[in-house]
């Protein structure tokens, strides 16, 4: 009689080990979340799988179905990989996004775009790499942040600490 006793332990430990380790992969890249002016902003993997090679930004307003945020023009190679709320000097919420590649394997390639809380992108970055030809050589091409730069100090957006999804 201790056989079949065994054989269903065994058989629940294999069930209950199976979900945990479903558990683990998915929680081994946990989504980020920032609530802006009413609105929450979700940094999550887009992919299927365990490895999270891209992510998307997803918008939670109100009452309405969450929408995956468009890529800014320019920068389809990239992914949102950073997410932070501030507020400008009128106290306005604004959420920030950094996009760049979510593998790190381009260390300087990283731009950020400002969101309104209801997913309005303020900020453009295409083409997305500019030529400073006052820099030397691979120095001269660097991410183009000039939109981001200046309507940052428009809005006199304070700094806010940035939450990553790595």
């Amino acid at each position: 009689m201790a056989g079949p006793h065994h054989a269903v332990a065994a058989l629940v430990l294999m069930i209950a080990s199976s979900g945990a380790s479903h558990a683990l992969a998915e929680n081994a890249h946990p989504a980020v979340a920032k609530t802006c002016g009413g609105s929450t902003m979700v940094l999550r993997c887009s992919g299927e799988g365990s490895d999270c090679s891209r992510t998307e930004l997803v918008l939670r307003s109100g009452a309405s179905p969450p929408v995956v945020v468009p890529t800014p023009r320019g920068l389809e190679k990239y992914d949102p990989v950073g997410l932070s709320c501030t507020h400008a000097a009128n106290a306005k919420p604004f959420f920030v996004v950094e996009y760049g590649d979510v593998s790190h394997a381009c260390a300087s390639c990283e731009w950020h775009h400002v969101y309104t809380p209801d997913g309005q992108r303020l900020t453009e970055s295409d083409p997305a790499f500019v030529s400073d030809p006052s820099l030397p050589g691979a120095q001269s091409l660097h991410p183009n942040t000039a939109d981001f730069m200046r309507v940052s100090k428009n809005l006199g957006l304070s700094k806010a600490p940035m939450s990553y999804a790595h």
